[in-house]
């Protein structure tokens, strides 16, 4: 008898994630385009660089692929981050994000 998914990984909806990843889980309906990961800006979270400007270069790379609503800024968001930056975000207390307007304001507080 054939196993569906949920049996072979064993995955449950209702435990939970133990990476604990900060952004609460967002409506699976959104569509997401693929953007070539060459194409996103990164962001290491250096000190040389500021939010602002990397915020911008995101804002720009998202319009150009039609990622103009906020959900999908916030799941495509966390590819950018690198290095210092991945760690602050890797910090962050599962679910804490519930908002782009979120993720903006810990940015700008944190890094």
């Amino acid at each position: 008898m054939a196993k569906n998914v949920k049996e072979i990984d064993g995955d449950d909806d209702n435990e939970e994630d133990p990476i604990g990843f900060p952004i609460q889980d967002t409506d699976g309906s959104v569509h997401m385009k693929n953007i070539p990961p060459s194409f996103l800006p990164k962001f290491h979270g250096l000190r040389s660089k500021d939010p602002e400007t990397f915020l911008f270069e995101f804002e720009i790379v998202c319009r150009s692929y039609g990622y103009l609503l906020k959900t999908q800024k916030l799941r495509l968001f966390p590819t950018t981050l690198k290095d210092r930056a991945l760690k602050w975000f890797m910090s962050l207390r599962t679910n804490s994000i519930r908002s782009w307007n979120d993720m903006k304001k810990d940015i700008y507080r944190k890094i």
